[in-house]
């Protein structure tokens, strides 16, 4: 097998563990870290950014929205703290009802909830656009994968047309 061969092989298996390595469920430390950061009597419920089960791909309510769209990463307690801050300092408001998602959490109720709408939730979600909208956490699509791979194939061309090592 030529030297080229064998790093690209090398760099996929390398990316194949390393993506099967990413956290498949809720970060446990998350709610109570929550609950200390905001001063609240009790952690909050799971339910806060996760719909149905605490695994990964489930973080799409409102509130979880705005957060990750404001650079939650997860296991990564900085980036809750950070995207909190920038919640409570844009006032954010991810039900649409008036009060913002830290009041709201302060006041004991549920950012992703319009009080009196029988637990509806069904305020419109208003797009967001500009620096924070792009900064999602995840795993994204795997093209950076793929832009690595692409990038060793085209440096291993370079070597093997320049005479270098095969």
């Amino acid at each position: 097998m030529a030297f080229c061969e064998k790093i690209i092989l090398a760099s996929a298996v390398a990316a194949l563990i390393l993506n099967a390595a990413a956290p498949a469920a809720a970060t446990p430390t998350f709610p109570p870290r929550i609950a200390a950061e905001l001063g609240l009597p009790n952690p909050p419920a799971c339910s806060l950014c996760h719909e149905g089960a605490t695994q990964k791909g489930t973080v799409i309510t409102p509130f979880g929205a705005s957060m990750r769209s404001r650079g939650l990463v997860a296991y990564d307690e900085g980036s809750l703290t950070n995207a909190l801050l920038a919640l409570e300092g844009e006032g954010t408001d991810s039900d649409g009802d008036g009060v913002g998602d830290i009041e709201e959490l302060l006041q004991g109720a549920d950012p992703n909830e319009v009080e009196g709408a029988g637990g509806g939730g069904d305020a419109a979600i208003v797009p967001e656009y500009g620096c924070s909208a792009g900064t999602r956490g995840g795993s994204g699509s795997g093209m950076g994968g793929a832009a690595f791979v692409f990038v060793l194939v085209t440096l291993c061309r370079r070597i093997s047309t320049r005479g270098g090592r095969e």
